[in-house]
């Protein structure tokens, strides 16, 4: 048994924990409904909007609320989450390349909207990994109501990236370099993950500066505890250098507005989103005094 064999045994077993077993009771509930899949105005929709167990999918959807990453459509319902997922695609989906017939790694893939997006464009398999059974939950509804095959998603994370060898043409890793210990070790597990000569996507919150430096919180950083270096771009391209990536493009470097990030029906209070982690009186600086959040985002190649 391959070690990816083991883990993913061994985190189905989270599926029997009290509120896995909740979220398993409503996804095992559901209906056979009828799959259909497309993009709309960057909105994935899926399910048939005529099927009759519709109201029953809509239901389970609400039950897994709050929803951070999106827009779906399901069965004709808008799931309004907090990210608009769409914007951040429509910048990096030019700086892709050809895609069809490519394996592509999304770690920290939320519930999935950029495996659907990768899908339309002819991929092989994209392969999503988040160690949270909610958002597993989400991704399982709406794929199956796409009826889609060449997507998949497993509760791994980035601290099992390493045990793949030359195994990716592309590489996501969007919004997760922050929120751990090691910003180097991730770079450098997703380098020796990717085929020779492949690429990978990164992409933080970052601060202003000119400087190749990262601010280190003492403790929160936009009411988020789990933040431990919010680097400037500078800095992002240096941790790249570090870990031995070449031809290293800036795709973007844009301000995060509550257009992108903001509380909606589907992930309302007591979540928190952008703009309750800013200064009210000042909104480019966070709550806690910080430089407010940018978003920056970078291409980067293993040497072929």
């Amino acid at each position: 048994m391959t070690f990816f064999e083991q883990l993913k045994l061994e985190r189905d077993l989270w599926w029997q924990r009290k509120d896995g077993q909740r979220i398993r009771t409503v996804l095992d509930a559901l209906p056979r409904i009828e799959a259909h899949f497309e993009i709309q105005n960057g909105i994935v929709c899926v399910g048939d909007s005529n099927d009759q167990h519709k109201d029953k999918w809509i239901e389970s959807a609400k039950s897994l609320i709050p929803w951070k990453k999106g827009p779906f459509k399901l069965c004709g319902e808008h799931i309004d989450a907090e990210w608009r997922s769409d914007m951040k695609w429509d910048r990096l989906v030019g700086q892709l390349g050809n895609l069809c017939g490519a394996k592509v790694l999304d770690i920290g893939c939320n519930n999935g909207y950029f495996l659907f997006r990768l899908a339309e464009l002819g991929v092989e398999l994209a392969h999503g990994i988040d160690p949270v059974l909610p958002f597993a939950a989400q991704y399982e509804l709406i794929q199956r109501a796409s009826g889609l095959q060449n997507i998949k998603f497993d509760l791994f994370g980035v601290e099992h990236v390493d045990q793949w060898k030359d195994s990716w043409d592309c590489i996501f890793h969007m919004g997760i370099v922050y929120h751990h210990r090691s910003p180097i070790h991730q770079l450098l597990a997703i380098r020796e993950a990717l085929v020779p000569g492949g690429t990978a996507i990164i992409e933080t919150i970052g601060i202003p500066g000119t400087e190749s430096i990262a601010l280190f919180p003492q403790d929160r950083y936009a009411r988020m505890g789990n933040v431990w270096f919010v680097p400037t771009l500078p800095c992002l391209v240096s941790w790249a250098e570090k870990a031995k990536f070449i031809d290293i493009e800036v795709i973007s470097d844009s301000d995060l507005t509550s257009e992108e990030q903001r509380l909606t029906a589907w992930c309302p209070p007591p979540s928190q989103s952008l703009i309750d982690g800013l200064d009210p009186q000042d909104p480019s600086k966070t709550i806690e005094g910080h430089p407010a959040p940018r978003r920056f985002m970078i291409k980067v190649r293993k040497k072929a």
